[in-house]
């Protein structure tokens, strides 16, 4: 992957971008086919084990077979990019020591806007970049719609953990106990929790995303001030929307996609779409391909 370092706004932290052949970027008055997309990841993992398992000429080499969705995406024209939120993979902690929503969304239009200048788009509308959160990702990229529709082309919510009957509780303001932030490591375990269907994903290629999880992220990132997801709410939400998810994945139920999809906002196009046979993690299971057909699918619709 190349790897980039994008100053966020404000404080200009420095925020670990990746992207698949694009070193030398395909201008997209040159070749309006090859739309950038910005992916970003979950609540534990960061981006390059999430979204490039396997992937790269050396994987190639030794004959092993790619898991990366960041090449599936290319290879069917899209100009895929992802980022580490803060004290995630290539992105340091910042002084706070902690993870926030509101923080991850405002960063994620920092590398949007970063992605439109460095392919020469427009300052609004189609031609701006897609943007794909997956699981507590996606509520980021639903805030990041919410605030500023301009700065995205289309939306994807992939195995969205929206529920519009959670509501998260502030933390209280005095507590006496120290604010320092306690290390915690990361387990093999904690790395295939989202594997929950048997025969979807071989014990192989499960451990290699064990492995490469938690060398990409050994200490689990802490995230604070959840109460900031309350904020979600579907009926802001004014872009073109996919929303897709595997059919079994146990954090996505069935009901609640339904309630999400529902009541996004009116006058833009949107799209649900369920992966037979799927759990959370449908961009690395055996029937990975169908996620990138509907991906490519949606932003090329016009």
């Amino acid at each position: 992957l190349d790897v980039f370092s994008v100053p966020a706004v404000g404080d200009g932290h420095p925020l670990a971008v990746y992207g698949y052949k694009s070193a030398d970027p395909e201008r997209f008055e040159n070749n309006s086919a090859l739309r950038p997309i910005l992916l970003l990841h979950g609540r534990t993992w960061s981006s390059v084990p999430v979204y490039h398992l396997l992937g790269g000429p050396i994987h190639e080499k030794n004959g092993d077979e790619s898991r990366s969705l960041m090449e599936a995406l290319y290879q069917a024209g899209l100009q895929p990019y992802c980022m580490d939120f803060r004290g995630f993979g290539g992105t340091p902690k910042d002084e706070s020591g902690y993870v926030e929503p509101i923080r991850c969304a405002q960063d994620s239009e920092a590398v949007l806007e970063w992605i439109s200048h460095r392919h020469g788009l427009a300052d609004s509308g189609s031609d701006r970049p897609a943007l794909l959160g997956w699981s507590q990702g996606a509520l980021v990229a639903q805030l990041v719609a919410q605030k500023n529709s301009t700065a995205l082309s289309k939306l994807i919510l992939y195995g969205s953990i929206y529920d519009p009957l959670l509501r998260y509780p502030r933390e209280p303001l005095y507590l006496s106990q120290s604010d320092e932030v306690e290390p915690v490591e990361n387990t093999f375990d904690m790395a295939i929790e989202d594997f929950t269907i048997q025969g979807t994903i071989a014990p192989e290629p499960a451990r290699y995303f064990a492995e490469a999880a938690l060398l990409s992220d050994p200490i689990k990132a802490v995230w604070r001030h959840l109460y900031q997801f309350n904020n979600c709410d579907p009926a802001r939400v004014h872009v073109p929307t996919l929303v897709v998810a595997g059919d079994q994945d146990p954090y996505a139920p069935l009901h609640v996609q339904q309630e999400l999809f529902s009541n996004l906002g009116r006058g833009s196009d949107r799209t649900w779409s369920l992966l037979a046979e799927s759990d959370h993690a449908v961009h690395l299971l055996e029937g990975r391909d169908r996620l990138p057909n509907i991906i490519i699918s949606f932003v090329h619709n016009e």
